[in-house]
């Protein structure tokens, strides 16, 4: 499933750049094949644009191909193929819950301060002026 996955990302990033691709392809075929043809009918901002646009487009490609070569998007510690060792498998919910219930009772509880209530219980006095900086 994770080859389809990569497959698809792929596709999905050389779309634009090769349709971008194509299409200064044909411009340049317009233009007689040099650069000097296509500035002479005109096409030469089109040109630098469809150019600046594919160059922009081919990041995602471009980032994909530094991280394989760099083996930048592998898992850290992880083997090159096979399963991952034995203790990077992750968290274990029961094994903690269990854990959580074994110490719960053996811990006290917290004590209560004797000063945790005060004696001053008046309700507190409302703000003065009203809603907004001027306070009307």
């Amino acid at each position: 499933m994770r080859f389809f996955s990569g497959a698809f990302s792929w596709a999905f990033a050389l779309i634009p750049a090769a349709y971008i691709g194509v299409m200064l392809w044909y411009f340049t075929g317009v233009g007689g094949g040099s650069a000097e043809g296509i500035a002479n009918i005109g096409l030469g901002p089109t040109v630098m644009g469809l150019t600046f646009v594919g160059v922009i487009l081919s990041l995602p490609v471009i980032v994909k191909l530094i991280r394989i070569l760099t083996g930048a998007n592998r898992v850290p510690g992880a083997a090159a193929g096979g399963d991952p060792p034995l203790e990077t498998e992750g968290f274990d919910a029961d094994a903690a819950f269990a854990n959580y219930m074994r110490n719960r009772d053996s811990a006290l509880p917290p004590p209560i301060a004797s000063d945790a209530v005060s004696d001053d219980l008046r309700p507190f006095a409302p703000r003065p002026g009203g809603f907004g900086r001027k306070g009307v």
